[in-house]
């Protein structure tokens, strides 16, 4: 991995929401005007990843969003996709698909239809497999939440001099886990993000990562790249501030699923939509407790830039 790409995926990433119209459909225009805005702000994209909805899009439209975003993002945005599926083979092809599309890297969630079968030795000759024949660099993705796949230290330590395995994203919260993984790793040119806003603020501080990629980015994206900042500056004291704020956000919103995080960014005045089914959209009173969360915690703080009439800042259409 080149040090400049290094550097690029040590930043703080939005996990974007896949705006949809009414009937379902991809909202191009609004994942185009969303990716703008992202990318206006300072956050790289993740875009179908977990909280992107990627299980329920075909193949088809999974390049479909790729390319809308490739084309709404400069050259110098970075685009991270998420490729990762049941099964080598196809996951392999995902991945060409995604470099076709103009990604720039791809997030390799782990296999976890067969549970039981994804043992250390199964997932490095996964991933190695993949990273063999991905034409854009892969990053390790563990979010046992989700999947209930784990990724061990010792899968971390076999794959991380792959020239094309580039870092990883840990949406867990262990702390001896995330420690451990820093260990695997160190020495090589390989980079640990957290995808988790409760365990994000340690793991930054403690070292054991040095980049985050949070669902939450997409209602609050300021705040995300704020933690960041506090965190390569040593300011624990803001660090600590944003990190409540972050963590009463997830709170309030999280709690309605990738729904709640559409009402979140529709709150902001940009593209969410309703999920696919089988999730569930918040209903019409949660939607009202999401909008005055978002009033609250980002309209309230940012009252000084709104009224100087910031481009960057836009609220909820209040």
């Amino acid at each position: 991995m080149t040090s400049s790409l290094h550097d690029r995926l040590k930043t703080a990433f939005v996990a974007a929401v896949t705006p949809m119209t009414a009937n379902g459909d991809i909202d191009h225009e609004g994942l185009a005007r969303n990716v703008a805005w992202f990318h206006e702000l300072g956050l790289s994209l993740l875009l179908l990843g977990s909280t992107g909805e990627q299980v329920h899009l075909s193949e088809f439209e999974r390049a479909v969003v790729l390319q809308v975003a490739r084309r709404a993002l400069p050259e110098t945005g970075f685009l991270l996709a998420g490729t990762g599926l049941a099964g080598t083979r196809q996951t392999i092809g995902e991945c060409i698909a995604a470099g076709r599309a103009g990604a720039d890297a791809a997030l390799v969630v782990t296999p976890n239809y067969y549970q039981k079968a994804m043992t250390a030795e199964a997932l490095i000759a996964h991933y190695r497999a993949v990273a063999d024949d991905s034409p854009i660099p892969i990053l390790l993705y563990s979010v046992p939440a989700i999947t209930g796949v784990t990724i061990p230290a010792e899968v971390v330590a076999a794959l991380a001099a792959h020239p094309n395995v580039v870092g990883m994203k840990n949406s867990g919260a262990d702390a001896a886990l995330a420690a451990a993984y820093a260990d695997a790793s160190a020495g090589e040119a390989f980079v640990l993000l957290s995808g988790s806003p409760i365990a994000a603020p340690a793991f930054l501080q403690s070292g054991w990562t040095e980049g985050l990629i949070l669902a939450a980015a997409n209602v609050a994206p300021e705040a995300s790249l704020a933690l960041l900042r506090a965190a390569q500056a040593g300011d624990g004291t803001s660090l600590a501030e944003i990190a409540s704020n972050l963590r009463r956000l997830v709170a309030e919103i999280g709690r309605y699923g990738i729904g709640g995080w559409k009402a979140g960014i529709e709150a902001r005045g940009y593209a969410g939509g309703p999920p696919r089914l089988p999730l569930r959209p918040p209903s019409d009173e949660a939607r009202e407790v999401i909008r005055a969360v978002v009033v609250r915690e980002w309209i309230a703080a940012n009252r000084s830039a709104t009224v100087s009439g910031d481009p960057r800042v836009r609220g909820a259409g209040v």
